[in-house]
């Protein structure tokens, strides 16, 4: 290959004037990027030839970036796929595809071109079965236009784990200023009571997951009830079965403070991650 690539990971990038991603590991400063957070990114799972969720990866990009006034013609989604197929032919990989505004200026943007990084790792599997999780004490979440996407400000999250390292927990929940359960440190959270599954509404603000719209889709199709909304705390204790799900599976949560739950997988959700 070359000499940035690494048994970690490998970086390319696609700037705003190049038509093609070059293996570079190192980026101009200042940008945009690191200066304001003024950008996007996707963690995706690339299985032999092709991106699990792509399109759905894809349609939340593109309008995030819609909502912040970048050139989505920028982004070129058969390239991406072409070149990969090319680069990782027939492995299994973890990829960040990050995308942040070009040009100078503060707060203010000068343009709408994008540069675009990938950084692409060995995918890993997530954990089955977390044994301990609860509540942070110091995150609470706040619903806004942009909460729903995966920006380059992941402070909350970053503060979250954190916390979730410090308190010896497998799985750390936050909550909404309201106090609504909105996610988990890096997943979106789901429950099942009765025959019902449950999730929390992006008014809560949570992100809007791709692994969380795949499972809402499949429920939705199967006629398998479920109710999205504003739940607090006390859902879970009367909960049967709790997981967390991302782009790389599904994680069930074995206890909740003194609450214990089933952590036998559900087949059919699973074969959804395969």
């Amino acid at each position: 290959m070359n000499s940035f690539m690494n048994e970690i990971e490998t970086i390319y990038q696609k700037s705003s004037t190049s038509e093609t991603w070059f293996c570079e590991a190192y980026i101009k400063l200042p940008n945009r990027a690191t200066s304001y957070g003024d950008g996007l990114f996707e963690t995706m799972v690339w299985s032999k030839d092709h991106i699990r969720f792509f399109e759905k990866h894809l349609n939340r990009l593109s309008e995030g970036m819609e909502f912040l006034g970048m050139d989505v013609s920028m982004i070129n989604a058969e390239e991406l796929i072409c070149f990969l197929k090319k680069t990782l032919a027939g492995e299994r990989k973890r990829i960040r595809w990050s995308v942040f505004r070009a040009g100078a200026g503060k707060y203010t943007p000068e343009e709408s071109a994008v540069i675009q990084i990938l950084q692409i790792a060995p995918a890993t599997m997530v954990a089955e079965i977390k044994r301990k999780a609860d509540v942070s004490k110091h995150v609470q979440l706040f619903a806004s236009p942009w909460s729903k996407f995966k920006t380059l400000n992941a402070l909350p999250y970053i503060i979250a784990n954190k916390e979730k390292s410090e308190r010896g927990l497998d799985e750390i929940i936050l909550l909404d200023h309201r106090g609504y359960i909105s996610e988990a440190s890096i997943a979106n959270i789901f429950w099942l009571k009765s025959g019902t599954y449950f999730t929390p509404s992006l008014s809560c603000g949570c992100i809007e997951g791709v692994s969380r719209q795949v499972l809402i889709d499949y429920f939705e199709s199967s006629n398998i009830p479920l109710e999205i909304g504003e739940f607090t705390l006390e859902e879970l204790y009367d909960a049967e079965q709790v997981f967390v799900s991302n782009s790389s599976g599904i994680s069930y949560l074995e206890s909740f403070r003194d609450k214990k739950f089933s952590t036998n997988p559900i087949q059919d959700l699973k074969l959804i991650f395969d």
